[in-house]
Formats: structure tokens, sequence, C-alpha cells
């Protein structure tokens, strides 16, 4: 079986969020496979030089990956086709994996609008595809809703965190800031944040400053936020909207503390070893910051449970399910 990983999602750009999370279970795929998959880089694209995986040359653009794309797989002998993204060849002679990390156009609460042209593209490559994943069960409920009667295999495939081989440090021996790890989009809830900051802040003068960390002006690399993330004093992600969660899953596995919104995809990573919050009270989230750097025995409760839930979210578990999956289509 030959599996080929679609590499355009890692983009010009430094990779996060989505690209990590995929490189990271595709390293844990490659000694599970038969055959050495192959990752298609289009031009500009870095190779990420995984061990055990070969780049291939694909095509640029929307129009000619539509066009070329299903022609390189033919000549690859490709059987399976997995896309991190949604995006797949529309034409594609072999099976197809698209992946569907949200789907903000069906939730008011996103405050993300979203243009014809991305719903009408999105859906129609969904419903192109052999199967398509989703990383909670919130987005793959959505995801139905979007297919119904499609001819898809609908999947819940979780994304996979890499677990620390070195044991996070004691709760009481973290100094850092309160870190807020993500971009400057408005389901980010940055402004309320900010201001339950202020507000707490004023209660507790010596509350941690808040450290925002992500693009467009903050960005870090993979070592950097691993650091941050042993160092930080809690991690705080209060997003109206999110189809998964990754800072979260990634703060319960290196041992930080987290306050959290109290929406469905943190439930499902975190479920009650997280401090959560109603993303829209300001009040709430100013609260549970003064708490979280307060309460001692809490913050070693959450750690403690932290852990746990994030050893269910294992990378290979991820790359496992991808190849029950590959091989289920190919059957």
């Amino acid at each position: 079986m030959r599996v080929a990983f679609d590499g355009a999602c890692l983009g010009d750009l430094p990779v996060t969020g989505v690209g990590r999370a995929f490189l990271n279970a595709l390293a844990a795929y490659v000694p599970l496979a038969d055959v050495a998959p192959l990752l298609l880089l289009p031009p500009g694209v870095r190779d990420p030089g995984l061990t055990g995986v070969t780049p291939v040359a694909a095509p640029r653009g929307a129009l000619r990956r539509q066009l070329q794309l299903p022609r390189l797989l033919r000549s690859l002998a490709v059987d399976v086709l997995h896309s991190p993204v949604a995006a797949v060849p529309l034409r594609a002679r072999c099976a197809t994996v698209a992946t569907v990390h949200d789907l903000p156009w069906l939730c008011p609460e996103s405050s993300e609008p979203s243009s014809r042209w991305r719903r009408f593209a999105t859906t129609r490559s969904l419903r192109a595809a052999s199967a398509v994943i989703a990383p909670s069960h919130f987005t793959l409920a959505a995801a139905r809703r979007l297919l119904a009667g499609g001819r898809a295999l609908l999947r819940c495939v979780p994304n996979g965190v890499v677990l620390p081989s070195a044991a996070p440090p004691d709760p009481e021996l973290r100094s850092g800031d309160l870190l807020v790890l993500g971009d400057d989009r408005p389901r980010k809830n940055r402004q309320r944040v900010q201001e339950a900051h202020t507000r707490a802040r004023a209660r507790c003068p010596e509350l941690p400053p808040l450290c925002f960390c992500g693009p467009p002006d903050a960005y870090v690399d993979e070592a950097e936020k691993l650091q941050l993330l042993r160092d930080c004093r809690a991690v705080v992600q209060c997003a109206l909207f999110e189809g998964f969660g990754m800072p979260v899953l990634e703060a319960l596995a290196h041992g930080a503390p987290v306050v959290c919104s109290d929406i469905a995809p943190h439930r499902e990573i975190a479920g009650d070893a997280a401090l959560r919050v109603d993303p829209r009270d300001v009040e709430a989230i100013a609260a549970a910051m003064i708490r979280i750097d307060t309460d001692a025995p809490l913050r070693q409760e959450l750690v403690a449970g932290g852990q746990q839930r994030a050893a269910g979210f294992a990378v290979d578990t991820t790359a496992r399910q991808w190849l029950m999956l590959h091989r289920e289509l190919c059957a």
C-alpha cells in the first residue's frame, strides 16, 4: 500500500498549529508503514527532512493541483492520498482522505466570516473525498451535518501530541507568565482575555504577566514554544470557538495548569483536568486567572489529571488510526 501525504499545508511560513500536528503524526506513521510514505511538496515549501519519508515535487496553486495532481498520483502508483486539510483533487483515481479541522460558518459563536467561495470549495472537496476525518467529535458532527447523504467515510481522529520524555517541573516551581498560544483571529478572544488580566492584576498585583505567543507578531519556533510550556505559570486558552484546541492538549502534556473556555472541543480534550470558564464572561476569566495562580492544591490536581488526559492523545495513537483507515480504504 503506497500512501502519499499532501504537504501543501506546510506553506511558505514557519510551521505552526495544523502543520506541526501533521508532521508529528507523519513521523509516528513511518515505522508503521509497509512502504515508505511520500510527501508531496509544492514549490517553495521546504522539505521537513523526516527520516523514512520520500519527498516528491508537486504542483502549486488550486487550479494546477486539480489538473496535475491526479496524473502525478497515477505516475507514482499511489493507493491513498492523505490531506491534512480539506482540499483534495476532485478527479483522483486513488482513495483520498480529507481532514476538516473546523467549519466556522456553521457556528455563529466563531465570530469568523467565511466567503461563499470558501464554503463552496470546502464542501465540494469534502464530498469528493473517500474519507473525511475530524479531530474532535464536535467537528465531526458539524461535518456530518454538512455532508448529509454524502458517500465519504466519516471518522474522528484526534490530533496527537508528542509526550515529553522528561518529567514536567513541579507546578510550584513554575514562575513564568500566564501563556496564551495562538494567532490573533477574533475567535481567539484576545481582547476579553487581556481585559480579564487587567482586572485580575488590579485585585492581585502579584499575578504574573500575560504573554500572547503566536503569529503574526509573536511567532516562536517549536523549541521555544516547548520551553515556554515548561516555564509558564499556567496556560490560558479562552477561545470563543475551536475545532480542536491543540494548545490545551500541549499544555496538559507538558504539565502546565490550564484555564480554558468551556466549549465542546476543550471538554473532549481536558475533561475535568482544566479550569473551564465562559469565554464571553470577562469577570469569570479574571477570577480563574487569580485562582490558578493562588490555589496550589488546585494546580497540583489539574496537572496530575492533565497528564493522564494527554496520554490518551499520544501521537502514536493518531498514526495508528491513520493506518487503519488507509487499509480500510484499500481493502
